[in-house]
């Protein structure tokens, strides 16, 4: 080959391979920006879901506590019905924990959405059952008061409920014979003539026995101990859930 030609060749594949290289090496310069963008947007979209997952977890755990919160001061609430007439103030704890149980049951994760309405209905019984029963225990206690004070007509009528108490005991009546028995009036003129003693309270005394005291006392205990159980089983199923249980 002339030296001329061959001079041209090779400066022809000198040329040709730079050039090759630099469109090989803008090729893998601009893969490789692709996939750093896409490295990127994948970070981001973790982070996001990382973000929006810890906020659901804060979320979900805020009002799960004030949920809990809200049945015990409703629970407290109801059992002081038993020793004072407080009933506005169970009513408006009754109202805050409903509203609390709404919040807590509509972003509740689908484990703890039986708990939370196990919880829902012990406190509801314990509310309910305080209103009825409360108010004849506090007419008692408050005859008691006043016996302890040394208060001669509340000592007759206590000892005259008390007289009634055991003849239901010893002969129990249908209730229209019950109200015209001797014991019943007796303990009805007492109780009337007890100054500042109101007529619903001497009802209470009157239309009750004492088997359906101690039964209602007992019902209190159970629907405080339920309220307990209830909610321990909310807090260990939120544990698992939450997966604080393995921390």
């Amino acid at each position: 080959m002339d030296a001329s030609i061959a001079s041209a060749v090779i400066g022809a594949v000198a040329v040709g391979g730079t050039a090759l290289g630099t469109v090989l090496g803008g090729w893998v310069q601009a893969r490789g920006g692709r996939a750093q963008a896409e490295a990127a947007r994948q970070a981001a979209r973790i982070a996001a879901e990382a973000t929006h997952h810890q906020a659901l977890y804060d979320r979900r755990w805020s009002l799960l506590a004030a949920y809990l919160r809200a049945a015990s001061e409703c629970v407290e609430a109801a059992d002081q019905l038993y020793s004072t007439d407080s009933l506005p103030d169970v009513r408006r704890r009754w109202h805050a924990f409903t509203l609390a149980h709404a919040e807590a049951e509509l972003m509740a994760p689908p484990g703890l959405l039986a708990p939370i309405d196990d919880l829902r209905k012990a406190v509801g019984r314990m509310y309910w059952t305080a209103q009825q029963s409360a108010p004849a225990e506090r007419a008692l206690k408050e005859l008691r008061r006043r016996v302890e004070q040394g208060e001669t007509a509340a000592l007759r009528a206590y000892e005259a409920v008390e007289r009634l108490w055991e003849s239901d005991e010893h002969l129990p009546l249908p209730p229209e014979q019950r109200a015209s028995s001797p014991d019943y009036a007796l303990a009805g003129q007492a109780l009337d003539g007890l100054p500042g003693f109101g007529s619903e309270q001497a009802a209470m005394l009157l239309n009750r026995t004492r088997q359906q005291r101690e039964a209602a006392s007992s019902e209190r205990e159970t629907r405080k101990s339920n309220h307990i159980e209830a909610r321990r089983e909310l807090v260990a199923a939120a544990r698992t859930v939450f997966g604080t249980d393995r921390l």
